[in-house]
């Protein structure tokens, strides 16, 4: 009789969410919102978010990601690694540190965003999937996933909502460890 065993690691998520965006003091001006990011644990392997909103030909939400160097609890321009977003009818995600953007074009109505980029160990991006409403996009950035689209030394994300009549946008992530099954039989 074969002795067999199942060896599996936990998958231990740090999961993250930006709470309802806040009022408008007027319609369709901008509002902006801070979050924490959950800290990378030392075995962090995957960054995954998604972002869902009523997209329009005129409105715009962006979520930029990096590290509040100065600790006020607030993501400035400066402080930005990583944008992306929808943009008037395109989703774009730009180097915050070249000014560099990749568009993708969009479809106005309910839209979403999925993503979800794997590092190794020396935290450099080794795949990325990204879909935009199901369909597979930045082909560009998902050939080749160059190094700012994550770091473990992000703490914070900064979403900012323009010309939204509709409800808030929805954005919630993880960053993970790749679950790892071992059978010995």
């Amino acid at each position: 009789m074969a002795a067999s065993a199942l060896l599996s690691s936990l998958c231990l998520a740090a999961s993250f969410a930006v709470p309802e965006m806040p009022e408008a003091e007027w319609d369709d001006t901008e509002v902006v919102t801070n979050a924490a990011l959950p800290a990378a644990r030392a075995d962090s392997r995957v960054f995954a978010f998604s972002l869902e909103l009523d997209a329009t030909a005129s409105n715009n939400v962006e979520v930029a990601f990096g590290r509040d160097a100065d600790h006020d609890g607030v993501l400035s321009r400066a402080e930005a690694d990583l944008l992306v977003g929808w943009d008037c009818g395109e989703w774009k995600v730009v180097d915050c540190a070249t000014g560099d953007v990749v568009h993708e074009q969009g479809v106005e109505g309910r839209a979403s965003l999925e993503w979800r980029l794997v590092f190794n160990a020396a935290n450099a991006p080794r795949t990325l999937s990204a879909t935009t409403d199901g369909r597979a996009a930045f082909a560009a950035l998902a050939a080749n996933p160059p190094r700012f689209l994550y770091s473990t030394d992000w703490d914070m994300m900064r979403v900012v909502c323009r010309g939204m009549d509709s409800p808030s946008p929805s954005i919630s992530g993880s960053i993970d460890n790749i679950p790892l099954s071992i059978r010995i039989r």
